[in-house]
């Protein structure tokens, strides 16, 4: 998606929160070449949501000791980024147990 389509999607209010969530990862890590593999939208009875989004680097191969896979979350409240958080990479490679 380019980002002048986004930013006028978002002007309009048609993208998800998913989405949004995505897009700060990629903003955040500009040369990760991250692919988005899984994503989860729990939300709560106050008008909060919190959005797991899960990624893939493509340019980092399996064994490297830089983290293939990626996650973020992001907590919205009525529909404002409140928080954003690393919770897999992006440079660390994954703890023991994770998948690489």
């Amino acid at each position: 998606m380019s980002e002048v389509g986004f930013d006028t999607k978002m002007a309009i209010g048609s993208v998800s929160m998913v989405d949004r969530c995505s897009d700060f990862m990629g903003r955040a890590f500009p040369n990760g070449d991250i692919d988005i593999v899984d994503s989860h939208v729990a939300n709560s009875a106050d008008s909060s949501m919190l959005v797991t989004v899960q990624g893939v680097r493509k340019a980092v191969p399996a064994n490297a000791p830089e983290a293939r896979s990626v996650a973020v979350e992001c907590h919205f409240e009525n529909g404002v980024l409140t928080s954003f958080r690393w919770i897999a990479g992006p440079l660390n490679r994954a703890a023991i147990g994770q998948a690489p």
